[in-house]
């Protein structure tokens, strides 16, 4: 047996084993804020598109798909930068679909959130460098995340438990062409992920086989999908929620660190001159997409780094015509997620490098300043009641009427 064979083995092993989830208080309340951040993204959503739902309708598997694609409708859902992925979206959208649907379950949500988040993360890294070149890694560990969150819900034993990721396995997918094109559809793979993870959940509940070889040879999930297959930073199993960031900023997530490090340096008192240049360094690989002028604001580097410059806000990106002849936005040798920034102005030159992305220090009291400013911009007040409601949720005192506003709040907004 070939180390990758025996790495990916150890990895269903442990992920279907629920006796291991990291049930820290640090991470459960670093879990109520990734969980209320859901849920304001998905009202938020439901708010803005209007139209009637075919799916929030449609039993757990219809409901999960919902959710995850609201989740995302507006691109301000949760960022794991260390496995580039999007997680909460598509775990989060499998355990509440099947604790609204089938209040039964409802005991085992929070083992279900923690669960998904684990497996999401695990996969993530576990999948590599060489399968996100070609895959939606938020679509494809998000399939195990989902598969594994619904399992939990469910209370499925290790053998079950172990025949939906296989089931979940055998079909999971998600093209890395969504990343490239960014019309919305990256919307769709996270829901699919969380339809595919229920489904299979529910698929093993009721006995249905899946294959025993799931990664070995010519077909197997090893080649087909390029998985690098190793562990990496000492261990197999990440807990997935330490390393996830809310996104706060109004704007992309690959240019928040570049909104970061603007408006320092528009803030410093040093750089009270003249501006004569901006120049705004991202990572290469990203950047073409941050640069082109088909796509809207929400992309534009450049324009919304000239608006930070103007506002000295990161949260305030109001257009900054004024600016943005000055800002002169390029692609380089930086790391995803961080942002160098360099400025000429009449009282020098200034440089400033932002390597960790802001939205992972989420006790910080600039964090938290700009983390409700973004949930009051998008639900209102409501966003105070949706707090109650997910503190009850972590807590485990979630009654009845709790679970009637979440529902109404995730299906109506």
């Amino acid at each position: 047996m070939s180390e990758q064979v025996s790495n990916a083995q150890q990895l269903v092993h442990e992920l279907v084993d629920l006796s291991t989830l990291n049930r820290s208080n640090e991470l459960l309340e670093r879990l109520e804020i990734l969980l209320a951040d859901f849920i304001i993204c998905v009202v938020s959503g439901n708010r803005l598109q209007s139209r009637d739902s075919l799916l929030k309708n449609d039993g757990a598997i219809g409901l999960a798909t919902r959710l995850a694609s609201q989740s995302a409708f507006e691109d301000k859902d949760d960022l794991d930068w260390s496995a580039v992925n999007h997680p909460g979206s598509v775990v989060f959208a499998a355990s509440f679909a099947i604790a609204l649907e089938h209040p039964k379950f409802r005991e085992h949500f929070l083992t279900s959130a923690l669960a998904g988040m684990r497996a999401s993360a695990s996969a993530a890294h576990f999948f590599g460098p060489g399968h996100r070149k070609r895959w939606h890694i938020t679509a494809t560990a998000g399939t195990f995340g989902a598969v594994c969150a619904a399992s939990a819900a469910l209370n499925l034993d290790i053998v079950s438990a172990q025949r939906a990721l296989h089931l979940a396995g055998t079909n999971m997918g998600g093209l890395g062409q969504v990343s490239r094109e960014l019309q919305g559809t990256p919307r769709f793979n996270r829901a699919a992920a969380a339809a595919l993870g229920v489904a299979s959940a529910f698929g093993a509940y009721e006995g249905i086989p899946a294959i025993e070889n799931l990664w070995d040879g010519d077909r197997g999930l090893l080649e087909v999908f390029d998985l690098a297959a190793t562990i990496t930073d000492g261990a197999l199993i990440k807990d997935g929620i330490t390393t996830v960031r809310v996104r706060t900023f109004p704007a992309t997530g690959f240019i928040q660190s570049a909104l970061l490090g603007v408006s320092q340096l528009a803030q410093r008192n040093s750089v009270s001159g003249e501006l004569k240049s901006l120049t705004v360094t991202v990572n290469s690989g990203v950047f073409p997409i941050l640069n082109d002028p088909k796509k809207e604001r929400w992309w534009n580097l450049g324009l919304n780094c000239a608006a930070a410059w103007a506002s000295k806000d990161p949260m305030v990106l109001t257009p900054a015509p004024q600016i943005e002849g000055l800002v002169h936005a390029v692609g380089g040798d930086v790391p995803l997620g961080s942002a160098h920034i360099r400025t000429e102005t009449s009282e020098g030159v200034f440089e400033l490098t932002i390597d960790e992305a802001p939205g992972l220090h989420l006790f910080a009291a600039h964090e938290v300043a700009w983390r409700e400013a973004k949930w009051r911009s998008m639900v209102g007040d409501d966003y105070v009641e949706i707090v109650n409601c997910v503190q009850a949720l972590i807590s485990q005192q979630a009654n009845d009427s709790i679970w009637v506003r979440i529902n109404q709040f995730l299906r109506e907004g």
